[in-house]
């Protein structure tokens, strides 16, 4: 990157920073208004736009507290080299199923950098939910309109507070969902149409009425 601004493009790596309102930390997906200014060897500042609060600027310097927000593949790099540090726990990162393949290019960073194998966080892949064409469900993409929500997936997939009941009973539903997926090992080898969760959500015989 050179000195000055630069703004983010699509196909490159996404350098953002939150919010600093306090409870917000709101930061662009993508990208598209962050500015980046170098000002010295150990100084950058970096501009966006709230979504909530407007524009807003964070000095990324030692001592200054600010700290960037990267895209989800160098996040993880990061999270990895960071906790491989702490050689006396045995870290555990538990990961979306569609990750699998993503963390091959994680190893491959981990192998440029020379790191032991031996030290990095141990890996749990959880099950995947998929539309009916075997496509990940995406909620990003639903939100935001590029996609409709598939057949057999409801409404509080994507927003809780449309569960035809209460919190709590969603919530203890959720609760009995997962032990009944972790009872068995091969069920974090498999991924779930969004029709099978409603149906599972919805039949699945809760803890409490057991």
């Amino acid at each position: 990157m050179h000195a000055g601004t630069r703004r983010a493009r699509a196909g490159i790596p996404h350098v953002r920073v939150p919010c600093l309102e306090p409870g917000c930390g709101w930061a662009e997906k993508y990208s598209e208004r962050t500015g980046v200014r170098i000002d010295g060897t150990d100084c950058v500042t970096v501009t966006g736009v709230c979504l909530h609060h407007g524009p807003y600027e964070v000095l990324i310097a030692p001592g200054h507290g600010g700290y960037l927000d990267l895209a989800t593949l160098y996040r993880n790099l990061v999270k990895e080299i960071t906790l491989a540090g702490d050689p006396d726990t045995q870290h555990v990162m538990v990961k979306g199923g569609d990750w699998v393949f993503g963390s091959h290019l994680v190893d491959g960073a981990h192998q440029a950098v020379a790191m032991s194998h031996g030290i990095l966080p141990a890996r749990l892949f959880c099950p995947q939910v998929v539309t009916d064409t075997g496509a990940k469900l995406s909620k990003s993409l639903i939100r935001e309109g590029h996609a409709s929500l598939p057949t057999g997936a409801e409404p509080w997939m994507l927003d809780t507070r449309r569960w035809p009941g209460s919190l709590a009973e969603y919530a203890e539903q959720l609760l009995t969902l997962a032990e009944v997926l972790f009872a068995d090992p091969r069920h974090s080898f498999r991924s779930y149409s969004a029709a099978e969760i409603t149906r599972m959500m919805s039949t699945t015989r809760s803890r409490t009425a057991a």
